[in-house]
């Protein structure tokens, strides 16, 4: 079973759950991580920013998401709308995968219905970013390991908060 340890504030930073089955993936399937964002979205394109190596989702979702999962990647996080999500979910779980987290653009946290055991900690991180949620778990996405900048109180809503949906996909079992 995945565990989440608890979240701290250290030194203005907020530190992410490190998600203690992580080091067990890495043992099977390596450390790579793959992000992916729909470009079309604000909250996409802000994902992408934060992890520095998002993939633009594009062309045909099925073959995209075929060739995301053929190379076996340890984690597969991203930012995109509902229906991408079904399709690029759909893939993984043929290939070996589980929808771990789903945050909701406009909830901004992972209801128990829509996160594994463990992962809800990460719905709360994203929450306490506030509109700035997309950011966060770009970050997170790209390093678990590493601190968070604090998230900012005064931000202003997002124009596309009730289409965007961040997620995290990892290996079953």
């Amino acid at each position: 079973m995945i565990r989440a340890s608890r979240r701290a504030v250290l030194g203005g930073a907020l530190v992410v759950p490190a998600v203690s089955g992580l080091a067990a993936w890495r043992i099977r399937r390596g450390e790579q991580r793959v992000l992916l964002h729909d470009p079309s979205l604000d909250a996409g394109r802000r994902f992408a920013e934060a992890g520095g190596m998002s993939r633009a989702i594009e062309g045909d979702r099925i073959r995209f998401a075929r060739d995301v999962f053929a190379a076996n990647p340890a984690l597969v996080a991203g930012v995109s709308r509902h229906a991408d999500l079904v399709l690029i979910a759909d893939v993984a779980a043929e290939m070996g995968y589980v929808l771990a987290a789903e945050f909701e653009g406009r909830g901004r946290q992972c209801s128990p219905g829509k996160c594994l055991p463990g992962w809800g900690a990460l719905g709360r991180v994203a929450s306490a970013a506030g509109h700035g949620w997309a950011e966060a778990l770009g970050s997170w996405a790209a390093d678990p390991r590493a601190a968070m900048p604090a998230a900012g109180r005064k931000t202003q809503a997002r124009p596309d908060a009730g289409l965007a949906l961040g997620w995290v996909l990892v290996p079953r079992g």
